[in-house]
C-alpha cells in the first residue's frame, strides 16, 4: 500500500500532464472562439503551476516542464493565427460548434481565480 501511495505524485503528475497535451492538441487542430483560447492558456498554465508545486520532475527532466510550455505557447499562436487569418467553418459539426462558442463566465472565473491562487502560493513560498 505504501508503494501505491509513494507512486500517487508520479500519478497525479501524469495525468495532468495529459490534460495539458490533450487541450494543446484542441489549440493546434481547432478553431476557437477568442476566450476559449484564453481558458485553455489559463487552464494550461495552471497545470504548469501545479506541476511546479508538486515538484515531481527530477532533476535530470529540467527540461520536461520548458517543453510542456513551449507547446502550449506554440499551440495558443497557432489558434489565435487561425482565427486571424481563417473563417469560421459555414455548418460545424457538432464539436466543432462547443468549440466556437464562447465558455461560460463561471469558468473563466474560476480558471482566473485558480491561476492567481497558484501565483499568490508560489510568490509567497518564494
Amino acid at each position: 500500500m505504501t508503494n501505491l501511495l509513494g507512486l500517487l505524485p508520479l500519478l497525479s503528475a501524469l495525468v495532468l500532464s495529459i490534460v495539458l497535451l490533450t487541450s494543446v492538441v484542441a489549440l493546434f487542430r481547432r478553431h476557437q472562439h477568442p476566450w476559449r483560447i484564453f481558458q485553455r492558456a489559463i487552464g494550461g498554465a495552471s497545470i504548469l503551476a501545479i506541476l511546479g508545486v508538486i515538484g515531481i520532475v527530477p532533476a535530470a527532466l529540467w527540461w520536461l516542464p520548458w517543453l510542456l510550455t513551449l507547446a502550449l505557447t506554440a499551440g495558443v499562436v497557432v489558434a489565435c493565427r487561425r482565427l486571424l487569418v481563417r473563417t469560421p467553418p459555414t455548418e460545424p459539426t457538432r464539436r466543432e460548434a462547443a468549440h466556437l462558442t464562447s465558455p461560460g463566465l463561471l469558468n473563466l472565473g474560476i480558471e482566473v481565480a485558480l491561476y492567481l491562487a497558484l501565483l499568490v502560493i508560489a510568490l509567497v513560498a518564494g
